[in-house]
């Protein structure tokens, strides 16, 4: 059975980093991308990514606009937004536009942890199936 594969967005290369070394024991092939434009190209690429990690600000395609391009093309990958702001406004948006989940930095790694396990593992009940 091959590893399960996560795509982590944001671009802050040191957020990048830091979730890399938070996430290395997980058991998930780490990619990392630096824009939202990056990050659907390799979507598009590759297509096979169970998990993606999004900051929500940054420029150009943002985590919304990623977010929604992921539910209405790669339905069955997990999608987590995470940013530094915690505007109950964006948490709240995210999840009516279907995120699995939203973290906020700074990162706590047990939730972190949390977040990927939940959204790898749990189901969302979908009543279109």
């Amino acid at each position: 059975m091959s590893k399960k594969r996560l795509l982590i967005v944001d671009d802050d290369p040191q957020i990048l980093n830091m979730l890399g070394d938070m996430l290395a024991d997980t058991g998930f092939s780490l990619t990392f991308s630096a824009s939202g434009e990056e990050a659907l190209k390799k979507l598009e690429e590759e297509e096979e990514f169970h998990l993606v990690i999004s900051d929500v600000r940054m420029p150009g395609i943002d985590g919304f606009e990623l977010l929604k391009t992921i539910k209405a093309r790669f339905k069955s990958t997990k999608v987590i937004l995470m940013t530094g702001y915690t505007d109950d406004y964006d948490i709240s948006d995210a999840l009516i536009l279907g995120a699995d989940d939203y973290i906020t930095k700074p990162f706590n790694i047990s939730r972190v942890h949390l977040a990927v396990t939940n959204a790898v593992t749990l189901k969302k009940s979908d009543k279109s199936d």
